[in-house]
């Protein structure tokens, strides 16, 4: 990977729900540019078509705009939407970045790939192909070199790191918040300005997308103090803190487990495993009072994590973000005389119990596809639904075998035979009817969500959103295929 791409892929999504294995895409945008930041070509903008298994989110609707009739009628099926990404993103040396993308944009893209028999991972990679996040670069500028941007407050009195605020604040075009290519362009406006006011802190946070670079500042060998922003850190707090790399994690060796130096390590020396699990995964508002959560976090080194030498630290920001450095070099301290054994505990608490089998769509981080189904994999996307009923490769992964089956119903519905015709409707049904938790909404929650905002809204255009919405189980006739009114 070079430290520099030669073209970066500036993107965002709209979306009919926030959960990336159980929500669709309902729009795509993208905007080139050269390795300046400059424009190049013109920019990507297209809808996804919904399926007939997933209703949107009414909600999400309401924000964006974006009906299931109007990404029916101007949009691709999803198979061709997700080719066309893959396309968007092949290289050489292409970086996609969007803003919140790695948490969210890319989690819809892995998972629409998944669904669509296309390798989820390899655009990231292949080719010196990257990935990047321009919100913790945000936060970074913030926390340690705040000049150069307007910052707004939120009504909690702490900085707003929202796209629509920074922009607003700045004066930057946005002319649309929630518009996917508007999106866009206020991420790249963004970008600009902070290569233009800070261009070390730009490259520095620039080259922190190759794993390698974070590594060597998560150092176990010699593990010293390193900034390291987070959202999960309080903004009162500048997003920031100062943390020591522990232990590799015992299931994704992608993953430093790493302690917060702001709290004292002596809870995590004397509590065994079991006490120390609990305080980690117990969500802070349940534990007894007066007990701090476990100030333990597995930073990703593949997640373009934002990290920086404790001596990019100033006095006034050390002060500014409550960072009381003898502290931390005595917390350091304490921990680094423990040794390996410390490691070997840290592991311990971080060791997962075996989960229910999951649905296949929500079982991407099941298991790496192999080599051979991944070849079938291949053969299908080159075929297409309609062709995918005389495939008889036979899968391997149980999963993709599942996945083919929904493949060809939602796109190819006329192949299926009358026993899959009935698997697939008994499918939907369920997923829709009852709470399995295959959907993100079922048809009584996504009624009622209806009408509760048609007795409380006043503005037609909101109105007409809803009525839609309402109108959408006949219009695709979803009620037709499990009788549901």
């Amino acid at each position: 990977m070079s430290t520099t791409p030669q073209r970066f892929l500036w993107h965002d999504y709209e979306t009919f729900g926030a959960d990336a294995a159980r929500d669709r895409p309902s729009q795509f945008a993208g905007v080139y540019t050269d390795a300046a930041l400059n424009p190049v070509g013109a920019p990507l903008m297209f809808h996804c078509q919904p399926t007939i298994d997933v209703l949107p989110h009414p909600d999400a609707v309401l924000i964006t705009g974006i009906t299931p009739q109007m990404a029916e009628r101007d949009g691709l099926p999803e198979y061709q939407f997700a080719e066309r990404i893959h396309d968007a993103f092949s290289g050489p040396e292409v970086c996609g970045v969007g803003y919140n993308s790695i948490r969210f944009d890319d989690e819809f893209t892995r998972h629409l790939f998944w669904r669509n028999f296309i390798d989820p991972y390899r655009r990231e990679w292949f080719g010196g192909n990257s990935r990047w996040d321009l919100i913790d670069v945000i936060r970074l500028w913030h926390a340690l070199r705040p000049a150069g941007l307007e910052w707004p407050v939120n009504d909690k009195g702490s900085t707003s790191f929202k796209l629509e605020h920074l922009t607003q604040a700045n004066g930057l075009v946005h002319e649309r918040a929630h518009d996917a290519l508007s999106d866009v362009y206020a991420t790249l406006a963004l970008a600009q300005r902070l290569k233009a006011a800070q261009p070390r802190l730009f490259e520095h946070a620039l080259k922190l997308r190759d794993k390698r670079v974070a590594a060597q500042l998560l150092r176990l060998g010699d593990p010293q103090p390193v900034l390291h922003v987070s959202q999960r850190i309080p903004a009162a707090l500048g997003c920031i803190s100062a943390v020591m790399p522990l232990a590799v994690h015992p299931v994704n060796r992608n993953c430093i487990i790493s302690f917060d130096l702001r709290q004292d390590p002596s809870d995590l020396l004397s509590l065994d495993v079991d006490d120390l699990h609990d305080r980690l995964f117990t969500p802070a508002a349940e534990l007894p009072e007066g007990i701090e959560r476990l100030a333990l976090k597995g930073i990703h080194l593949n997640k373009s994590p934002m990290l920086a030498p404790m001596n990019t630290l100033s006095a006034e920001a050390a002060e500014r973000w409550q960072l009381d450095l003898p502290a931390i070099q005595a917390h350091h301290a304490t921990l680094l005389a423990v040794g390996e054994a410390l490691q070997q505990k840290v592991q311990a608490i971080f060791v997962q119990p075996d989960f229910e089998e999951q649905d296949a769509e929500c079982a991407l981080y099941a298991g790496f596809v192999s080599d051979a189904d991944r070849a079938r994999c291949e053969q299908l996307r080159k075929a297409g639904p309609g062709a995918a009923a005389s495939f008889d490769g036979g899968f391997e992964d149980a999963r993709l075998n599942t996945l083919l089956l929904r493949w060809r119903a939602r796109h190819a519905p006329h192949t299926l035979n009358e026993l899959e015709h009935d698997e697939w409707t008994e499918f939907v049904r369920r997923k829709l009817t009852v709470d399995t938790g295959l959907a993100s909404l079922t048809l009584d929650a996504y009624h009622r969500r209806i009408e509760d905002g048609l007795r409380v809204e006043t503005d037609p255009t909101r109105l007409r959103w809803l009525l839609d919405l309402k109108h959408w189980p006949r219009d695709s006739r979803l009620d037709d295929l499990i009788g549901t009114v």
